[in-house]
């Protein structure tokens, strides 16, 4: 891969390890590895359970800290929570005592925004995802597909440059996943974060990425970063192509020589 100046990327990662404990009883979780991810790149981590993935990924929020190395975004050092950002967990952060809307609005009220002002900004929102007709139901009315929507609407409203998703579809059966990747598709399409995003799935990390951070198993490293030129959008044509035949082969492969394929 060709490196990125750090000057123009949207997050730089530079020697970055991790261990947790320390001693003999150490466990090394990541690293170390180098990444640059430019401005507008949708990047996947892709790797099997245990490499580091989610461990990465809270590192570049700030959330966890980093053993050895750093982590820039946007040019400034990461040494503390990011509040800059958007970030999705595999478990919803929504609250049960507000409706679809209220959830949405509470990511504004947080970071003291003007939620009237944000309002046709919710609905476009909300109307994306196939959520408009639901805004004031409370979340035990919704099935577990149409809140992680709600989630995915209450993490970009505030219109962060960098977006974390860490495999925030990993609960989902197979129908409610395919059409919430679609949506996750099309917003990126028009919006065009930076989306750092954790996942198993070898086929949703083609269809959805520009590249792909191949990570080995622990302690994990980023042993490939695999261009994905696929035109855009990917629905099930694109899936069907040789291109995408071809780079599932690929990365198949690659986790067999791992041994967990």
């Amino acid at each position: 891969m060709t490196s990125i100046p750090a000057a123009s990327a949207a997050i730089e990662i530079r020697a970055v390890r991790k261990l947790f404990g320390s001693g003999a009883e150490a466990v090394h979780a990541f690293g170390p590895s180098d990444l640059s991810i430019a401005p507008g790149e949708f990047i996947s981590l892709l790797g099997p359970s245990g490499c580091g993935k989610s461990t990465l990924m809270l590192m570049i929020a700030g959330l966890l800290e980093i053993t050895d190395g750093e982590i820039l975004v946007d040019g400034d050092v990461v040494d503390a929570p990011r509040t800059d950002v958007g970030i999705m967990f595999q478990d919803s952060t929504l609250v049960p005592w507000r409706s679809v809307r209220g959830n949405v609005e509470l990511q504004l009220e947080l970071r003291g925004l003007d939620v009237a002002a944000c309002r046709e900004r919710i609905d476009d929102l909300l109307r994306s995802v196939h959520l408009d007709g639901f805004e004031d139901r409370a979340l035990w009315e919704l099935s577990g597909g149409m809140q992680q929507r709600a989630a995915l609407c209450q993490a970009i409203v505030h219109e962060p440059g960098t977006l974390l998703l860490d495999e925030p579809l990993g609960k989902l059966d197979a129908m409610t996943r395919e059409r919430i990747r679609t949506d996750l598709q099309d917003l990126w399409m028009r919006r065009r974060p930076t989306v750092v995003f954790v996942t198993h799935s070898i086929e949703e990390a083609i269809q959805l990425s520009t590249k792909i951070c191949v990570i080995t198993p622990r302690p994990g490293l980023i042993d490939h970063v695999i261009d994905i030129d696929l035109p855009w959008p990917r629905g099930l044509d694109a899936r069907r192509g040789e291109g995408f035949v071809s780079h599932l082969a690929r990365i198949q492969e690659i986790f067999h020589g791992y041994g967990v394929l």
